[in-house]
C-alpha cells in the first residue's frame, strides 16, 4: 500500500506566524524609515539654509548693506522678491508681477515664484498650495526681523559677530520674531495669516526649526531654545 504523499502548502497555522513576523518587522523598520526620511529632507533644508545666507552675507560684505529691506520700510519688499538675492542663487529676476503684494483679503500674500527644489521639503502648505508649478518661499523660509529693527547695530558687528547672529530659520512667513516663537506650536503647518505672521517653523525631527547664522553655519533649535536666544541679542542690541 503507497503511503499519501505530503502535500507542499503552508498550514494555517504556519501563516498566521508568518503574518505575525511580518508585522513586527514592519513596526520596527516603519520608524526608522521615517527617520531616515526626516533626517535627509532636514540635510536638504540646511543646505538650501546656508545658499540663502552666504547669498545675503556677500552682499553685506560688498556692499555694507542687508539685502532685504528694513520691515520699517513702507513697501516692506520681501528678500525672496528681490533681484539682487535671485542672481546670487543663479536665478533670473522676476517680473513685477511677482514683486507687488496681493489684496490683503488673500492669504497667500505673494504670487509663488519658485520651483520646487527651492524649498524646505518638509514645508507642507508651501507644497501643497503651488500655482503655475512654483512655490511660496515665504511659506518655507523667513528672516531674522529682529536684525532690521537693530541694523545700524548689526552692521557694526556683522563682521566680527557672524557666528552668533541668527540670519535665517524654517517659517511660516518670509520673517519671523521673538513674539511669533510659539504660534506654530498651536497651528501647525497651516499659515493662516494675521494669526501666523512672524512664525518661525518646527518642522523637523522632534519640533525643531532648522536655523541658519550669518557666518553660514546651521543649527536646531526648539521655539524655547529659538526665544531664549532671539531675547539675549535684543537685550544686548537695546543696550546700545
Amino acid at each position: 500500500m503507497k503511503k499519501r504523499s505530503r502535500q507542499n502548502a503552508f498550514t494555517l497555522i504556519e501563516l498566521l506566524v508568518v503574518l505575525a513576523v511580518l508585522s513586527v518587522l514592519v513596526s520596527i523598520l516603519l520608524p526608522a524609515l521615517r527617520q531616515a526620511r526626516q533626517a535627509g529632507r532636514a540635510i536638504v533644508c540646511r543646505s538650501l539654509l546656508r545658499q540663502y545666507t552666504f547669498a545675503m552675507y556677500g552682499y553685506f560684505v560688498e556692499t555694507n548693506q542687508l539685502l532685504p529691506l528694513s520691515v520699517n520700510d513702507p513697501i516692506m519688499r520681501p528678500w525672496f522678491t528681490l533681484d539682487e538675492f535671485r542672481s546670487r542663487i543663479s536665478l533670473s529676476p522676476l517680473t513685477e508681477e511677482y514683486k507687488i503684494r496681493r489684496y490683503p483679503e488673500d492669504i497667500q500674500e505673494y504670487k509663488p515664484s519658485y520651483g520646487r527644489k527651492w524649498i524646505c521639503p518638509a514645508a507642507g502648505y508651501a507644497l501643497k498650495h503651488p500655482e503655475e508649478e512654483f512655490y511660496a518661499m515665504d511659506r518655507s523660509y523667513g528672516v531674522n526681523s529682529h536684525v532690521y529693527f537693530f541694523q545700524d547695530y548689526v552692521r557694526q558687528r556683522l563682521l566680527s559677530q557672524s557666528g552668533r547672529i541668527i540670519c535665517m530659520a524654517d517659517a511660516l512667513d518670509w520673517w519671523f520674531n521673538y513674539w511669533g516663537c510659539d504660534k506654530y506650536l498651536e497651528y501647525g503647518e497651516e499659515w493662516v495669516g494675521f494669526e501666523t505672521y512672524g512664525a518661525p517653523a518646527y518642522r523637523h525631527s522632534f519640533q525643531r526649526a532648522n536655523v541658519s547664522f550669518w557666518d553660514g553655519h546651521c543649527d536646531q533649535m526648539t521655539a524655547e531654545q529659538l526665544k531664549q536666544n532671539l531675547d539675549e541679542w535684543m537685550r544686548q542690541a537695546e543696550k546700545h
